[in-house]
């Protein structure tokens, strides 16, 4: 007798079938190289490195279950989407993290951008006080008195 005969006839066939799906979600993906094949974006391996069709799969495969029935395997596959999400947030809080990061770098140059817009602005508004017509902003000259 084979080996996979003789584990269909000891765990039945539903369960049998049950867990060969498990396999072949947790089967390891095709790895796909980094497009270009220059520097690779820390995000967007982040990105890739989110299980998302694991856990769409892994969700589906519970939701077939009815509630009644939920057994061991169900109870592992939970546990296996568990750590899935686990993954996935921890790869999303790196992301974020390296957004904000970016998003701050940026932000250097607008501020020395505004800095320098508001020094002229000074500037300016120094100049034309210097050249204002004569006269201009000195009280009135006293005339005769009478």
């Amino acid at each position: 007798m084979e080996s996979a005969e003789y584990t269909t006839g000891v765990l039945g066939r539903d369960l049998f079938e049950r867990l060969r799906e498990i396999e072949r979600i947790l089967a390891p993906g095709e790895v796909v190289p980094a497009p270009g094949g220059g520097e690779v974006d820390a995000v967007a391996l982040h990105l890739a490195d989110v299980p998302s069709g694991r856990i769409r799969e892994l969700t589906s495969t519970l939701r077939q279950r009815p509630a009644e029935t939920l057994d061991e395997i169900d109870a592992v596959t939970m546990r296996l989407l568990l750590n899935d999400y686990a993954v996935a947030v921890a790869h999303l809080r790196a992301v974020a993290r390296a957004s904000a990061a970016r998003i701050d770098a940026a932000s250097i140059p607008v501020r020395e951008s505004q800095r320098f817009v508001r020094i002229d602005d000074r500037r300016n508004g120094k100049q034309e006080s210097h050249h204002a017509a004569p006269g201009a902003g000195e009280p009135p000259a006293a005339g005769p008195s009478e």
